[in-house]
C-alpha cells in the first residue's frame, strides 16, 4: 500500500486528451495524444494514444498505438501544456 502511494506520488497521472512529447533528436520528434487509459483483463493499465512522428522536413506520420501505462510514462516524460 505504501509503495503504491509513493509510486503514484512520483509519477504524474496520464490524462485522456493530454499530449506528451519525446524528442529523440532535433530532427525526430514523437508527440502522443492520449485517447484512453484503461485496464486490460488482467488489471494491467494501458494507454491508447495517437502518435505523430515528425522526421525533419518529411511529412509526419500518424497512427494509433497502445502501450502499458508504465512503458508510456517512461517513454513520454514531457507533457505539452495547454495553450489556454
Amino acid at each position: 500500500m505504501i509503495l503504491g502511494a509513493l509510486t503514484s506520488y512520483r509519477t504524474p497521472s496520464v490524462e485522456v486528451g493530454a499530449s506528451y512529447r519525446r524528442t529523440v533528436s532535433s530532427a525526430f520528434v514523437e508527440t502522443a495524444q492520449v485517447l484512453e487509459v484503461a485496464e486490460d483483463k488482467l488489471g494491467i493499465p494501458h494507454v491508447r494514444f495517437q502518435l505523430r512522428v515528425a522526421r525533419g522536413a518529411c511529412s509526419p506520420t500518424v497512427e494509433v498505438r497502445t502501450l502499458s501505462l508504465e512503458a508510456f510514462q517512461s517513454r513520454f516524460k514531457d507533457r505539452i501544456r495547454d495553450k489556454h
